[in-house]
């Protein structure tokens, strides 16, 4: 039996998520008026600010469409998902994180953090070995993901292994909501 859509307007991505959009967008593509691509999607910059604040999968995937509009770049969704290792996206948190913990650890815990930015989808992760680790998505029921936010999580990813001075991890996509499957399956080996 199908799945029944959830309605367009339900709340399911934390603003942290756009926040990241917005300061590679500042950093990089300066040239874009962020104002007018909140407008566009429906998304008021102090919302954006407000980590408390959620999103629908209507004004996020407006917000992707005017952004690949106004940038030129139609991968920007992978690039801002690498972009979250960044010092201008992370800030003081960066530092905290690095003296703490590797790459393994924070692979592992994608599952337990990933509610604090998506309700869209369910997160596993299994440690596979010493530096790979496996992880399934799954989207919740009647919920619609876009391949871009497939992409992004591709670029967080990468990101990840980035962050420790890894270098870009190889990351596998063997199962793909986009390919056929019911769940993404990403492995990533740095």
């Amino acid at each position: 039996m199908p799945k029944s859509p959830i309605a367009p307007d339900t709340p399911l991505y934390n603003s942290r998520i756009i926040d990241t959009y917005i300061k590679l967008l500042k950093r990089k593509y300066s040239f874009v008026d962020v104002d007018e691509v909140l407008e566009y999607a429906g998304m008021k910059a102090y919302e954006v600010a407000d980590q408390g604040h959620w999103f629908s999968q209507t004004q996020i995937d407006r917000f992707h469409a005017i952004l690949t509009q106004k940038t030129g770049n139609m991968d920007i969704s992978r690039e801002a998902g690498q972009y979250t290792a960044s010092p201008e996206a992370m800030g003081v948190m960066r530092h905290y994180v690095l003296g703490l913990i590797g790459p393994a650890k924070v692979y592992e815990r994608i599952g337990k953090e990933s509610s604090r930015f998506t309700k869209s989808s369910i997160y596993e992760t299994r440690k596979l070995s010493r530096n790979t680790i496996e992880i399934k998505v799954k989207p919740r029921e009647g919920v619609q993901e876009k391949q871009f936010q497939c992409e992004n999580r591709l670029g967080f990813w990468d990101a990840i292994a980035k962050l420790f001075g890894k270098g870009i991890p190889r990351v596998e996509h063997p199962q793909g909501l986009f390919k056929g499957d019911d769940v993404c399956r990403y492995l990533s080996t740095w």
